[in-house]
């Protein structure tokens, strides 16, 4: 009894090690770096929480045709400074990663991809891995653009292409030119708070003379949750109450959304 017990336990060793050997990427995906969890910014000691998301210097590397495009649009926003957030627009690649962290925001991983959830206006967007791609024939360009994931060692490298243009961009506006490449990786600080570094270089040839730098490091939002963030209720519920005081009025139900906004435009 005691000898097929034995056999049976070297089965068991050898099919394990076997699979492994048959399924290379298994032992490895299960030594990858997991970024599953919701992240908040993470605070240097003696450093002020928003230090890390002042609005970019005046100087930047423009090209001609980025400054003309940089001072064009600051004339578009007008006396009201207008923001495109306030009219329920993502904000799009690279603001979306740039300010992340001041609302928290939500990594979910698996093996062929990265899902990124950004608590404001819910934005999400998709980085993926393996051989889960999307043909480069069949990809429709967006804000957040088309991101392709690869591993270095313990390093989550990210490309973004596919981008529509970006003038609207809070800190770094960007051409549909624009190539985004990202670093994810985790590791502990002196306290051994777990830390989620983020590393982004973005080339332009259209804005930007020389590569644009950008860090972030993120710490785990201990029991938080992604809550409910988005305008779009808003506007609608109000385009409702629009039209049921014009049903009370007896008169068509016919209020648009252009109306809606002329009415929070007279209150302002």
């Amino acid at each position: 009894m005691l000898r097929k017990r034995s056999k049976a336990r070297s089965k068991v060793v050898v099919s394990a090690a076997f699979l492994l050997t048959c399924v290379p990427g298994l032992a490895a995906d299960q030594e990858r770096p997991d970024f599953t969890g919701i992240w908040t910014m993470y605070v240097e000691p003696g450093q002020s929480p928003f230090g890390g998301f002042r609005r970019p210097p005046p100087q930047q590397p423009f090209t001609p045709e980025g400054q003309r495009r940089f001072d064009e649009y600051r004339k578009l926003l007008g006396p009201e400074a207008a923001n495109p957030a306030a009219y329920c627009v993502d904000y799009g690649m690279p603001t979306m990663m740039e300010q992340a962290g001041g609302y928290p925001i939500e990594f979910i991983q698996k093996p062929d991809q990265l899902t990124i959830i950004y608590e404001v206006e819910g934005e999400m967007r998709r980085i993926y891995m393996g051989d889960r791609h999307l043909p480069p024939e069949k990809r429709l360009p967006s804000r957040q653009g088309y991101s392709e994931g690869r591993w270095e060692g313990d390093v989550l490298v990210a490309e973004t292409t596919d981008l529509t243009d970006g003038q609207d961009q809070i800190q770094h506006p960007r051409s549909d030119q624009a190539k985004i490449v990202e670093r994810f990786s985790l590791g502990k600080d002196a306290k051994g708070t777990k830390v989620l570094s983020y590393e982004m270089v973005m080339t332009d040839p259209v804005y930007y003379t020389e590569p644009i730098k950008v860090q972030r490091k993120w710490a785990p939002l201990e029991n938080g949750f992604i809550i409910p963030y988005r305008c779009p209720d808003e506007f609608w519920l109000a385009l409702l109450e629009m039209r049921r005081a014009q049903l009370k009025a007896g008169k068509p139900a016919d209020a648009r959304m252009s109306d809606v906004y002329k009415a929070r435009e007279a209150k302002e």
